[in-house]
């Protein structure tokens, strides 16, 4: 079963175009949930009107998809 570091980080490749910066470093990966083979995460953005938010969560959750033992990820944003 994945852990919730392994989770943590696989999504260091997930860049903020924007900044440059991982959505971990910049500490907006705010929770992770594991249930089985589903991956929940609440994240948010670096403001809440973000032009980007579609394509970083898209980004979050394919990537943890990508994680093998992983079935299915739902992101949530949270504010």
């Amino acid at each position: 079963m994945v852990t919730e570091q392994e989770v943590k980080e696989a999504l260091k490749d997930v860049i903020d175009p924007h900044v440059g910066v991982s959505l971990v470093d910049m500490d907006l990966i705010k929770d992770v949930a594991i249930d089985d083979d589903v991956v929940k995460i609440k994240m948010m953005l670096t403001t809440p009107f973000c032009p980007l938010s579609n394509q970083l969560v898209h980004a979050v959750k394919s990537r943890v998809e990508q994680i093998e033992g992983v079935e299915r990820a739902d992101v949530e944003l949270v504010f």
